[in-house]
């Protein structure tokens, strides 16, 4: 029966709980407490994993499931909202919604009703770029490609590949904004409440109707309850073009993770590296020697195999030859190592965005489909080019890497070799020769050009490294010229072609971190332009008022496609004996009220409403308290189909109902031995429901619709149990 309930654990928990939130895909319950910690918990109570606050004194203002079950939203009092993938705890997404004066105050994930898109969108979502594109590989902590994890899509960090349907996460703010994310990720609306209720208003709930043309907002302003009904026909009327756009959105956000991952590690693999420790030791020497003398004495040194007695004490004391020797080891290492990352990483990952946006290019010339919403072939255009220009200063980065290793190497070795001589020792390495005439060139070039000022003060600096500018958010300080380039030569004579917005122009002077922001930047401002076209095309219908409230009323909403109806449940007040529910026929915004109370409208001797929650369709969950000495919970799934027969129009004065006359069932009204309840949370589709305590510690988990022997069987066995713990405890 639908009755019917089960219970299966109850746990006392050391903080108190806030927020408990079913998965309607998995037996898994969410629950947030009052140190901003999230735990999930299978029906057996088993822990699959808990997350701590991102911050000291921050709070969970919300909790809401993807519809498939696979994402989690929490929002919090900072304000930062993040996605959490279920299998692995692990961060998919952030996002920051601004400042605390307006805070998060409501999320929810809502899925469009109907399974028509569901074919539709198979053009853009079966992707066949695997057949083309190289495969991104984990990138390990020493830098190298690494396979331990097979099953690891790099490509879909955002974990949308599965999404054939629009899913809309909702998050509202105090300040009466509510942002629409498909996917949690594609921001594709900003809805404003009214001016008159955008402040002293707040966000009690949000619904969409089934044919996704329809929003609901139930606010509660200055004591009266109110239901605002936006227009977002646009999401329906569009929903394959959105659906594509969101879905691109989220591939290419997926690869600037990835993107960003690997710029992380080239930043690393570079402060590792030694050459940084010789460069201080050789700008120390230069600072206590006259301007020049460092660049003339090395060059004395090189060319005639002389050497001052301040160079003799800083190569055989400072630099020594197991420092030198150490030192060639370690920088080859590194630029290896960040090589690999630009060669194995940075290319693939840029050929993925390319390949992306060239789709994304694709569709801008759908026109009948995707210009209405904003998509401009010149701005995706923009983005491909600059996607190329990254890549083009990628392998200009693995030139100098090329070039450098080569002076170094030889530049090192004939330090190497100069101390052994001026210590007097005998050559270990037999193969150390006289330096070639290219050895002596690229030593003289790089000696020559040792000596720079910081810029800063009068400080002399000694600079041994060319890779670092490509890795610094700032200008290069030695860019390669283009007169040095005969392909840039041949376009700087022929300007047609040059200007022809297929060419991909190199920045000379930009660095490889600098490109990379800027590849950032535009991708995000390629979604802009359709953002807010979908933005501007959603309005506000209409408000009604509802009921009078108090200051912490409680609201629960389903939509019906038949009818085009909403199914509201309200508690308009605290300790209340009774609870307001209301049908909206949304065509014409008329509706049907009835005031529902238990037993009796006294509260010396009614059932006082704590809390209520839709759980179909067709039955609403309430939660009930007996007053007087037997003090406990109720609990009653009440059968909505009742309450329709008594219902009266809006326009009419307010009609109380005993539903104890409405119950059919016996055995209707569930006491909740042992507890007194203040809030709960159920599941329709998963069969399940949880209780929480007046103290807020104690939590009981049920299982729902149970089959009547089975019930006794539980009943008997709970009993036997409480019995056991009561002696226990005596």
């Amino acid at each position: 029966t639908s009755n019917g309930m089960r219970q299966l654990e109850e746990r006392h928990m050391a903080t108190k709980v806030d927020i408990m939130v079913w998965s309607n895909k998995m037996d898994l319950l969410a629950l947030a407490n009052s140190k901003g910690e999230v735990a999930l918990h299978r029906l057996s109570w088993q822990k699959v994993w808990s997350l701590s606050p991102p911050a000291e004194d921050v709070i969970v203002k919300g909790i809401a499931w993807r519809p498939d079950g696979k994402v989690i939203a929490i929002g919090y009092s900072n304000n930062h909202l993040i996605l959490v993938d279920v299998e692995n705890k692990e961060t998919t997404h952030k996002t920051n919604y601004g400042e605390n004066d307006h805070v998060i105050s409501y999320i929810c994930w809502l899925e469009d009703g109907t399974a028509a898109n569901s074919n539709s969108n198979r053009n853009f979502t079966e992707g066949r770029e695997h057949n083309y594109l190289p495969k991104l590989l984990p990138i390990s902590r020493t830098f190298g490609s690494i396979s331990d994890e097979p099953n690891e899509v790099l490509e879909d960090t955002k974990k949308i590949i599965d999404q054939k349907n629009l899913n809309l996460l909702i998050v509202g703010l105090s300040n009466g904004k509510l942002y629409i994310n498909i996917f949690g990720l594609f921001e594709c609306g900003i809805v404003e409440l009214p001016e008159e209720n955008k402040y002293n208003s707040k966000i009690l709930g949000v619904e969409i109707s089934a044919d996704l043309k329809n929003m609901f907002v139930s606010i509660a302003d200055e004591g009266k309850l109110k239901l605002a009904v936006y227009d977002i026909s646009v999401l329906s009327l569009y929903s394959w073009e959105i659906h594509a756009l969101a879905y691109k959105y989220g591939q290419l956000m997926s690869l600037v993770d990835y993107l960003d991952n690997t710029m992380h590690s080239i930043s690393e693999a570079y402060e590792n590296m030694l050459l940084l420790e010789m460069e201080s030791k050789l700008s120390q020497y230069a600072d206590s020697m006259p301007e020049g003398t460092v660049s003339a004495d090395f060059l004395d040194l090189l060319m005639f195999g002389t050497q001052t007695d301040a160079l003799e004490t800083f190569l055989l004391h400072d630099l020594t030859d197991k420092g030198i020797k150490k030192l060639g080891h370690s920088i080859e290492l590194s630029h290896t190592n960040i090589q690999k990352l630009i060669l194995k990483h940075l290319q693939a990952v840029g050929q993925n965005i390319a390949y992306h946006l060239s789709e994304l290019r694709g569709m801008a010339r759908l026109t009948e489909c995707f210009k209405l919403l904003g998509v401009d072939e010149s701005v995706v255009a923009k983005s491909f080019t600059e996607t190329g220009a990254f890549l083009v200063k990628a392998n200009e980065v693995i030139l100098v890497i090329d070039e450098s290793v080569k002076k170094y190497k030889a530049l090192f070795k004939w330090l190497y070799e100069v101390i052994l001589r001026l210590s007097d020792e005998r050559i270990p390495d037999l193969n150390l020769p006289g330096a070639s005439e290219q050895d002596i060139a690229f030593i003289a070039d790089y000696l020559y050009n040792l000596e720079g000022s910081t810029g800063t003060d009068k400080k002399k600096h000694c600079y041994l490294d060319h890779l670092g500018q490509y890795v610094a958010d700032q200008d290069l300080s030695n860019p390669i010229p283009s007169t040095k380039n005969p392909w840039e030569n041949f376009m700087k004579m022929n300007p047609c072609i040059m200007n022809n917005p297929s060419i991909i122009q190199r920045y000379e002077n930009l660095s490889l971190v600098q490109q990379y922001k800027r590849l950032k930047q535009i991708l995000s401002d390629t979604f802009k332009p359709p953002q807010k076209v979908i933005r501007g095309s959603i309005s506000l219908s209409s408000i009604i008022d509802i009921s009078p409230i108090d200051d912490m009323p409680k609201v629960s909403m389903t939509h019906v496609m038949e009818n085009n109806k909403l199914l509201i449940g309200i508690i308009p007040k605290m300790n209340t004996t009774s609870f307001l529910y209301m049908t909206i026929f949304v065509k014409d915004n008329t509706f049907l009220k009835s005031e529902i109370y238990f037993k009796s409208r006294d509260p010396a001797i009614g059932l006082k409403t704590a809390d209520l929650q839709i759980y179909t369709s067709e039955i609403m969950s309430v939660l009930l308290e007996q007053p007087g000495e037997e003090r406990c919970a109720v609990f009653v799934q009440f059968p909505l189909k009742c309450i329709h027969d008594t219902a009266i129009d809006n326009n009419e004065p307010t009609r109380y109902v005993d539903a104890c006359s409405l119950l059919l069932e016996p055995g209707a009204l569930r006491p909740i031995d042992n507890m007194v309840a203040c809030k709960l949370a159920v599941s329709g589709i998963r069969k399940v429901a949880v209780l929480l305590s007046e103290n807020m510690h104690k939590v009981r988990t049920y299982e729902m619709e149970v089959e009547e022997d089975e019930e006794e069987e539980d009943m008997e066995t709970t009993r036997e149990s409480d019995n056991s713990s009561l002696q226990q405890s005596i």
